[in-house]
């Protein structure tokens, strides 16, 4: 087995044609090594080798199948299917392991077949459409115990409970002293306790989502008109990124994650890197202004507007004018930053107070921390949703 998962490491790396060597050696010393046709299936379908890919899949089916490769020869089949513009067999295939633990892309699809009926150029995203195991031969999964077994690991859960006697009370010893000074116990404990509190009390950290994308990472090729934010040149950047946007959340540096994971999602990587990426980007919070260390310039918006979007912003400038409709405030102010001026517009919920700035005392001055939501009208004005206004 040695040499089957030496072969399934070159596939994973990108080296597809010496992967289909070492399966093709495989299947010559036992013709019947499923996951042996497995690898030569596979890799021939990364490579875009159709008429070899088909080859190979027949005899793939033919081979000495197993209950544990099923789910893996059905993601095979499917994209097959689509190849030859099959959806309704390729359904067919997603919905018998839709309940399998490596379903996840099969039920993903099939929410995406309701809305779009065919799927353009199938043969060069094959990562998007297969589940690859985690090694080869995968390993195999712990029987699980039975109900008895489980009872008997942990019997102590189902002893009687021994019910104990509550500690009778005197009322003959009760004093309207004894309870005044019980209760000044009590709160000067509790004040001291609020106290401790609020001045040792560290930030939550974020939750860190447990994702990772070292078992399914791959650079997709990029066909001629097509538009990706950022071009991946190897696997190991894209787990690299995705790495990295974990630690800068841990950091509390919403704003960098979030641009990495936002870069990420329209890039050339595989599909399922980008499924993850949009997984963790709901794991991002919104930090509360206290805890805010990852401010952002503008030009940094403008040099990548798209995977900005979101980030949020600590802003001050001169206001120009602000209107108020059913309570809601929509500031237009203007921001220097070093020798440019950038107009920002920005909108304030009426259920946001406004606050009073204390370091300036120009009526003109405003400060918004705020969401950004995007670029509005020919004059590329920035537009923030307020979070927070001082004025």
């Amino acid at each position: 087995m040695a040499n089957l998962a030496a072969g399934f490491e070159l596939f994973r790396g990108g080296h597809f044609t010496e992967a289909r060597s070492v399966a093709r050696q495989l299947i010559a010393q036992r013709p019947d090594d499923f996951w042996a046709h497995y690898l030569n299936t596979v890799a021939s379908a990364f490579s875009s080798e159709i008429p070899e890919f088909e080859v190979n899949l027949s005899a793939l089916e033919n081979a000495q199948q197993n209950d544990q490769g099923q789910v893996y020869l059905h993601y095979l089949q499917a994209w097959h299917a689509l190849l030859a513009r099959d959806t309704e067999k390729a359904l067919w295939h997603y919905l018998q392991i839709a309940d399998d633990a490596e379903g996840w892309l099969a039920r993903a699809l099939i929410k995406k077949f309701r809305k779009q009926k065919e799927i353009a150029n199938p043969a060069y995203h094959a990562a998007d459409y297969i589940v690859l195991p985690a090694s080869l031969p995968p390993q195999a999964k712990k029987p699980a115990q039975n109900a008895a077994e489980e009872k008997k690991a942990a019997g102590w859960l189902y002893e009687p409970k021994v019910k104990k006697k509550l500690p009778r009370v005197r009322l003959a010893t009760f004093s309207w002293a004894r309870l005044s000074v019980a209760l000044l116990i009590a709160a000067g404990g509790a004040s001291a306790f609020l106290l401790y509190s609020r001045y040792t009390q560290q930030p939550v950290r974020p939750e860190i989502p447990a994702l990772q994308v070292a078992d399914s990472a791959a650079v997709m090729p990029v066909g001629k008109g097509a538009r990706v934010l950022y071009t991946y040149r190897s696997r190991d950047a894209i787990i690299t990124d995705f790495e990295k946007a974990k630690q800068l959340l841990g950091e509390r540096k919403v704003n960098q994650s979030r641009f990495i994971l936002q870069r990420l999602i329209e890039s050339n990587a595989d599909f399922q890197s980008r499924e993850k990426s949009r997984i963790f980007l709901n794991f991002i919070p919104d930090l509360p202004f206290a805890e805010f260390n990852d401010n952002i310039l503008l030009r940094d918006i403008f040099a990548d507007t798209k995977a900005r979007m979101g980030s949020l912003i600590l802003l001050a400038g001169e206001l120009r004018d602000a209107a108020t409709r059913s309570g809601a405030t929509t500031y237009h102010f203007m921001v220097r930053e070093g020798e440019r001026e950038y107009l920002v517009q920005a909108f304030r919920d009426g259920n946001l107070p406004e606050e009073k700035l204390q370091s300036s005392d120009k009526k003109s001055h405003i400060q918004i921390y705020g969401r950004f939501r995007g670029l509005v009208g020919e004059q590329k004005t920035i537009y923030l949703e307020a979070l927070r206004v001082w004025k």
